[in-house]
């Protein structure tokens, strides 16, 4: 009767030093880049959508350079181009719907609002973010971390009533070298797309 308690206080303990060692080397690794895969599910498990391609994370800026979309933020503004509809839509970095593109805010945000536990999968730890009311429509994260370098390996975010989005991140490279133009949006490129300000 006594373990049980000791256990949760435990697993959440342990969900939390997960979370600062993958935000601390994320920070310290600085610019990073990662392949990136993005799938989103309806509540049947039936693909909606799905894209690839590269991330790059800088703190406070980021990059998301898939087929189909692209995101940029230089840590001030945010810019994100839609291909479907051919438009740039532009808001502040601050903005919630900016934040959630970026890995490091994710983390730091929804730990926050969330009840925190950790296990062992599969040689990586499964860290999960369950919602503790209703959180913009997030029900639960699962985190995966390596277990050997403490690296974020995927993110699941299940919506109630909405489905899924999974993410799978590879081919981490640290210090990559990336410069401050990467993290802002090139519209010379995009000169046939509609510029959407919603500052």
């Amino acid at each position: 009767m006594f373990q049980l308690p000791l256990f949760a206080q435990k697993a959440a303990v342990d969900a939390n030093v997960v979370l600062d060692n993958v935000l601390a080397g994320l920070k310290a690794d600085a610019p990073v880049r990662m392949d990136y895969i993005y799938k989103v599910y309806d509540d049947d498990n039936e693909l909606l959508q799905g894209d690839r391609g590269i991330i790059y994370v800088d703190n406070g800026r980021y990059a998301l350079l898939m087929q189909d979309m692209k995101v940029w933020c230089d840590g001030t503004t945010q810019w994100s181009y839609m291909r479907e509809v051919n438009e740039v839509y532009i808001t502040d970095a601050d903005s919630e719907e900016a934040q959630n593109f970026s890995p490091l805010y994710i983390v730091e945000h929804y730990r926050s609002v969330c009840e925190l536990s950790a296990a062992s999968k599969g040689g990586l730890v499964a860290v999960n973010l369950q919602a503790k009311g209703d959180d913009n429509g997030v029900g639960s994260i699962e985190l995966l971390v390596s277990g050997d370098d403490n690296r974020l390996v995927s993110m699941t975010m299940y919506m109630p009533g909405q489905g899924r989005i999974d993410v799978e991140l590879d081919g981490y490279v640290a210090d990559c070298g990336a410069d401050s133009a990467l993290f802002a949006c090139p519209l010379d490129e995009f000169s046939t797309a509609e510029i959407v300000d919603m500052r």
